[in-house]
């Protein structure tokens, strides 16, 4: 970590960039393409009837259309804010764990979200078991993804400002989706942490070991509270 405030803030700032790009990669990939072609698999081995029925979240089953642009950006911009999230607590990470532990928690968190047994998808969409293992892994693979993207490219990437630059073509996708305000507070986050990280206590606690059991122990539980929301959707629908 470089010394004063400015060289600090675009230090950091260049690997939250970073981060956005490497997690609208993933998410456009993962949860956008992937998503169209677990639904599309699924129209095949459900019944006839679910052709043209409308989604839980909006989109016509079996159709691509101009909803399915939208969906790709929507993915991309989730993507890009869960790995800014990632880089955050990434340090506090155990580095040969790290990405099964953030692919773990969003699958869980992504699945508990996703599979529920309210409305229509995971009732109508077959086999149901099917259906739940696909959207719980989407997320999962998504959050491994990225992971491994920022852990392959952070060396290289970030330190480069014309390679930051284009990195941050791919944050593009948040502006589209309406959520803009996302990279405003990403710059004024770092800003923050910036200046905390020039007080020398601060500094040192960053380090600590307790805080980084901390963060493990806080990811655990949401792990764990996503889990038990998700496990009984699942016996539900089974």
């Amino acid at each position: 970590m470089p010394s004063g405030f400015r060289p600090t803030f675009v230090h950091m700032l260049r690997r939250a960039w970073l981060a956005g790009a490497a997690g609208g990669f993933a998410g456009f990939l993962i949860g956008g393409v992937g998503g169209r072609l677990a639904m599309f698999i699924l129209r095949l081995t459900s019944e006839d009837f679910v052709r043209g029925a409308e989604s839980d979240d909006g989109f016509t089953i079996g159709k691509f259309s101009l909803q399915t642009g939208f969906l790709l950006i929507v993915t991309a911009a989730l993507g890009s804010i869960a790995a800014v999230l990632y880089m955050g607590v990434r340090p506090a990470l155990p580095p040969r764990w790290r990405r099964a532990m953030w692919a773990t928690a969003c699958g869980a968190i992504g699945g508990a979200a996703i599979v529920h047994r309210d409305g229509v998808d995971f009732k109508v969409l077959e086999p149901t078991s099917l259906a739940i293992a696909m959207f719980i892994a989407i997320p999962a693979g998504g959050a491994w993804l990225m992971a491994y993207f920022i852990d392959r490219w952070q060396p290289w990437w970030a330190e480069n400002r014309r390679r930051t630059a284009l990195a941050s073509l791919a944050v593009v996708p948040i502006f589209l989706a309406g959520v803009g305000i996302v990279p405003g507070a990403v710059i004024v986050a770092t800003a923050v942490v910036a200046i905390l990280a020039q007080v020398g206590a601060l500094h040192s606690l960053a380090t600590h070991i307790a805080l980084r059991g901390a963060v493990c122990l806080g990811l655990a539980a949401l792990t764990g509270f996503a889990l038990v929301d998700l496990t009984g959707d699942v016996r539900t629908l089974l």
